[in-house]
């Protein structure tokens, strides 16, 4: 073999590798959206569940800001730092009220 293609042993470790990829994004989504359960519940919000998210952009600070929708009707906007923390910024309603910008669309 000239060493340009993987031989068949190589296999299972390249699909375990892909294997791999595809399982941590959903962990990591799952993680996100504990953290926006825990903030939201903190701030005193009933959260136990999230039904969507949406990306709402970046504040003046750079955080990332987040819509969260929870099942039962509350809708919150949460802060992700650049440490990777999270914190409650709001109600969908306070922030659509103090900066014009819709949290989500109607449906």
């Amino acid at each position: 073999m000239d060493g340009t293609r993987p031989t068949m042993s190589a296999w299972p470790g390249v699909l375990y590798g892909l294997l791999l990829a595809l399982a941590v994004a959903p962990a990591k989504a799952q993680l996100a959206q504990q953290a926006f359960q825990i903030v939201i519940t903190r701030a005193g919000g009933a959260c136990q569940n999230i039904e969507t998210t949406r990306a709402l952009g970046t504040g003046s600070n750079g955080d990332a800001l987040v819509a969260v929708a929870c099942a039962g009707g509350g809708r919150h906007v949460v802060s992700i730092h650049s440490d990777n923390s999270v914190s409650y910024m709001s109600s969908c309603q306070a922030f659509e009220a103090g900066t014009g910008l819709v949290c989500f669309n109607a449906r």
